[in-house]
């Protein structure tokens, strides 16, 4: 019977052996998981830090561009400005020089209806 009462103890310390391996590599999976998730929180960090210094990027980019399109089309209206001067003055001249033309054949009409 004690041969029979040894192999009980000895199953009994196997299974609390046994127990204690399943809490000890279930604790160490609560310790891996838990690091997982740091490891995974630090990287989403990073990711979401990389992604707001993009849209910085981005947003400076455009406000560059704005700048450079805004001064361009000043540039345009401008020299818009400009041709249209340059027209209203090249229009108001030869109105001009009409009106003289016209001037100076009446008064040369004038001066034949007087003799």
């Amino acid at each position: 019977m004690d041969n029979v009462f040894d192999k009980q103890r000895q199953a009994q310390a196997a299974a609390q052996v046994s127990r204690e391996a399943a809490a000890l590599s279930a604790d160490a999976a609560k310790v891996a998981a838990k690091d997982e998730l740091d490891a995974a929180k630090a990287k989403s960090a990073d990711m979401i830090e990389n992604a707001k210094e993009k849209l910085a990027d981005a947003r400076e980019a455009a406000a560059e561009k704005a700048a450079a399109l805004k001064a361009k089309a000043g540039d345009i209206k401008g020299q818009a400005a400009e041709k249209s001067a340059s027209i209203i003055d090249k229009v108001k001249d030869f109105t001009a020089d009409a009106l003289e033309t016209g001037a100076e054949k009446a008064a040369g009409l004038a001066d034949r209806l007087r003799h």
